[in-house]
């Protein structure tokens, strides 16, 4: 997305094949590529005309709440004005782009997802909105220069590490999921800070995989720099940024005179900008690295330290001496300071020492070898981002772009980012088969670097600590950042006694802040133990504390998640019924503080589960769907577990395929993040099966690797065996009793603790309903219904009454049957009136079906049988059941 300069207002270079593109269903369709004409054009232009003739203020040019200055620049990708944004009382870069009605709302959602890649090099969207005919974004205004103009008189050092940024823009992107597609010297400017943003966002798209779909897919970008996988229509990945970057560098480096571009560098640009995709770089981030790699620099520094090593004890005669280098070039000098970095984070954890960590967690098992390679990817990602975030806090300071203020707090922010980093090194290097799980989940919650770039996170109203008190709270939040990562990587007693210890200090040194950050800690923490509701219910006063601390201390996140978790910890323990008391309250202060996204989404979501508990389902999805709203550009800690609002919308959507569509996005997020086989991944998944796809066979297909995955987790094989029985329940509908044998024995098998339902559902399977009767009624009898069992589990147990009165029904106990099933088939009705999942749906048609067959055995009247027959009839139509059931119902008969 383009954020043009008023000191480079050059028209940027036209794309012709970018015209060529259109909404066609394809994954990766540029939203600018809808309608290259401006007909707003003309209207801001007489706005702006009747303005300055005639002083008529209300003909001012304005697109929604923003007043348009003037027009920047324009290309295939929009118009881009400057605008002044009277509620926030700043300048932004607003940019217009033409879309037709249809394809308004897939522009929209476009310009929504590029708004939540969030990057100190990537030019930030603050928001997106629909005025008329006309997407609109608005954007940071950065004043500076392009690349392309930027480059001119630059030595080589110079344009090497402008477009290190501009590499590590594009390897966030990449990280998102997102192709820029149209990187070039035009698409990035170098700002008055020194730092540069890549723009112009605008054919960005979903990275596609190619072997997918061989469908010609329309090629966008500029000529010149464009990958040749997309000149010839093929899938869209990230490989085609590197080749583009590659061209561009070496086009820029090619301006230098008398400074060739070393063998090197030649060497890994020839290999970026590969004609083949696969012999380019793994990865952008691959390809910064090679580019940084100078081994003549290396072996300087390695002489430098040796030689101050014998210099010891001749300090004096070395100071205020000055290199010729400084001398040269004193500006390059101490922009080089900044690059430390990389060595900086060593100190935290080194790469040696990850390796080695990493390789022995790849010895750990089936899952160990699968989550190895999903540790690195995500671990040089944060060290990416780290290093950048560092590099620029080290440059804005330098040049006074950050206020002292600002800047320490960018600095706070990278330090506790780094001593998480720290922490989990000390938890990989020590991890066992039974912690990995949450290993994983522990090294995806890190906190985000980006974040420490961002000024709106950052600011704040909190008074910060007196200076005798600085360096003390300074080691207590270490410290808190490291029972932290504990909490994230499920070490609960040890986090709760950590923060335990913290509350103490922080009570001692009298600064509210850090007092109230420790309570909401400690009171997390407790809450998570699970060991008995207790632990839960011994969590409240310590959040209900927290939440008041922090509103006393002006700490609106931590008082609103302190909130948020004392409500969920209430309503699963003491007082359901009073859990969501005061509620208003904390959503103004939510409603107030727009930067505390993480603390606002989870405010929703929590409100939402616990409407959902108390079965106020269309209340739970009005606020699960504001927590998503919120969630959106939530990065780093926090981000994995705001994953499952997406899961718990889909669970409440009426509509099984769009519940199916966000279940799916949520459980591609967390392959991601976590993989395929973590136990949260295949969570979702089996939500996937036994919730929200209607179809048998597709549900089939989904939930049975779901069981092999759990089957990988030493501590989930009950988990295995009760999704074997889903998986068993499914072949049995189908009219496949082999199949379903097959996969009840491996559920005994697996959990042979457990078989006692295998048992008798084999008994069923295998024609023995007499043998199965028994063992159905005592589990039926060991879950008497009460009147606080909640309705998941009422469904449950209903769930075991349907095969109890078909155990009976076959058996020959006719009247028990129809007991048994009326009951059945009433509580089930009633339950999914209300929550009309594919599981419930399924346990009533079967319950129908085996009710109408006991009628119909009984010789019901017509007036009787009809109605549950018509109903049976039409489920099984629907679910493809065997025909022997179907024709047994239209003759009125029963099946044994």
């Amino acid at each position: 997305m383009t954020s043009a300069s008023n000191n480079d207002r050059h028209e940027p270079e036209l794309a012709d094949l970018t015209e060529s593109a259109a909404l066609d269903g394809s994954a990766c369709v540029p939203m600018q590529a809808l309608r290259p004409a401006d007909p707003a054009g003309l209207g801001l232009a007489r706005a702006r005309v009747l303005g300055a003739m005639f002083g008529d203020h209300s003909a001012v040019a304005r697109i929604g709440r923003f007043r348009v200055l003037e027009r920047l620049g324009a290309g295939a990708m929009g118009v881009v004005h400057a605008a002044y944004d009277p509620d926030l009382d700043r300048g932004v870069a607003l940019k217009l782009v033409a879309v037709p009605t249809t394809g308004r709302a897939a522009a929209l959602a476009e310009a929504k997802a590029l708004a939540r890649l969030s990057h100190p090099n990537v030019v930030p969207i603050y928001d997106v909105g629909i005025d008329g005919d006309h997407v609109y974004l608005v954007m940071e205004l950065v004043r500076g220069k392009t690349l392309r103009r930027w480059i001119d008189g630059r030595r080589r050092r110079a344009i090497l590490e402008v477009y290190q940024q501009a590499g590590a823009a594009l390897a966030a992107a990449h990280a998102a999921g997102l192709v820029h597609r149209d990187f070039k010297p035009d698409n990035a400017i170098v700002g008055a800070d020194g730092r540069v943003r890549v723009v112009d966002f605008g054919l960005a798209c979903e990275a596609e995989d190619p072997a997918l779909d061989a469908r010609l897919r329309p090629a966008a970008g500029t000529p010149r720099f464009m990958a040749p996988e997309i000149a010839a229509g093929a899938a869209v990945t990230a490989a085609a940024d590197q080749y583009s970057f590659c061209v561009a560098l070496s086009d820029a480096l090619a301006t230098v005179t008398g400074e060739p571009a070393s063998r090197r560098i030649t060497a890994v640009l020839e290999r970026g900008r590969a004609s083949d995709p696969a012999a380019r770089f793994t990865s952008m981030t691959q390809l910064l690295r090679a580019l940084a790699r100078d081994p003549a620099r290396t072996r300087r520094r390695i002489a430098a330290l040796a030689a101050v090593a014998a210099a010891i004890g001749t300090t004096a005669f070395l100071a205020g001496q000055r290199t010729p280098h400084a001398a040269d070039d004193p500006a390059a000098d101490r922009l080089a300071s900044c690059d430390t970095g990389a060595a900086r984070l060593a100190s935290a954890w080194s790469p040696t020492a990850r390796a080695s960590a990493l390789t022995r967690i790849a010895s750990l098992g089936a899952y160990g070898r699968s989550l190895a390679p999903q540790l690195e990817r995500g671990l040089a990602a944060h060290e990416n981002r780290w290093v950048t975030g560092h590099r620029g806090a080290c440059r804005d300071r330098m040049s006074g772009v950050d206020s002292d203020t600002l800047s320490d707090r960018r600095t706070a922010c990278l330090r506790q980012a780094s001593d998480a980093y720290a922490r989990l090194g000390e938890l990989v290097a020590a991890a066992q088969p039974a912690s990995l799980v949450d290993l994983a989940r522990a090294a995806q919650s890190l906190p985000d670097p980006a974040v420490c770039s961002d000024g709106e996170a950052l600011a704040s109203d909190v008074a910060p600590p007196r200076r005798d008190l600085a360096a003390s709270v300074a080691q207590l939040r270490t410290r808190l950042t490291r029972a932290r990562v504990d909490l994230r990587a499920g070490r609960y007693t040890e986090a709760r006694d950590a923060a335990k210890a913290e509350v103490s200090r922080a009570r001692a040194l009298g600064y509210p802040p850090v007092l109230a950050e420790a309570l909401l800690l400690e009171g997390h923490a407790q809450s998570q133990l699970h060991a008995t509701e207790h632990d839960r219910a011994d969590a409240i006063p310590i959040l209900v504390e927290a939440t008041s601390v922090a509103i006393v201390a002006h700490l609106d996140p931590v008082a609103i998640e302190a909130w948020a978790r004392r409500a969920w910890a209430q309503a699963t323990s003491t007082d359901p019924d009073h859990a969501l008391g005061g509620v208003e309250v904390i959503e103004a202060l939510a409603e107030r503080t727009p930067s505390a996204r993480f603390a606002h989404a989870l405010l929703y979501n929590n409100v939402g589960n616990v409407e959902l508990a108390g079965d106020q389902r269309e209340p739970a999805r009005r606020d699960f769907q504001r927590a998503l709203d919120k969630a959106r550009g939530v990065t780093g800690d926090g981000a994995l577990e705001l994953i499952g609002i997406r899961a718990n919308l889909g669970l409440v959507s009426d509509d099984h395929e769009l519940g199916d569509q966000l279940l799916a996005e949520a459980e591609a997020r967390r392959v991601e993040l976590l993989g395929r086989e973590h136990p949260d991944t295949l969570e979702l998944s089996s939500m996937r099966g036994t919730i929200t796809i209607d179809d048998l066979g597709r549900a089939l297909a989904v939930l049975t690797p779901v069981c092999r995955g759990y089957e990988l987790h030493a501590a989930l094989q009950s988990t295995a065996a009760l999704c074997w029985h889903d998986v068993e329940w499914l072949h049995r509908e189908l009219g496949d009793d082999a199949a379903a044998i097959a996969a009840l024995e491996r559920a005994r098998r697996v959990a042979p603790g457990d078989a006692a339902l295998a048992m008798a559902r084999l008994a069923l399977v295998r024609g023995t309903p007499a043998a199965a009767a028994p063992q159905l009624a005592a589990l039926l009898s060991a879950t008497p219904e009460t009147p606080a069992m909640p309705w998941w589990k009422r469904r449950d147990r209903a769930a075991l009454q349907v095969e109890l009165g078909e155990a009976q029904r076959r058996s020959g106990e006719l009247r028990a049957a129809r007991t048994t099933l009326r009951a059945a088939v009433a509580q089930l009705a009633e339950i999914t009136d209300r929550h009309p999942s594919a599981l419930d749906q399924r346990w009533l048609g079967r319950a129908r079906v085996e009710l109408a067959l006991t009628l119909a055995a009984l010789g019901a009247t017509e007036a009787e049988l009809a109605p549950i027959a018509n109903a049976a009839i039409a489920w099984l139509g629907r679910v493809g059941s065997p025909s022997r059931e179907l024709a047994a119902l239209r003759r009125g008969k029963a099946v044994r």
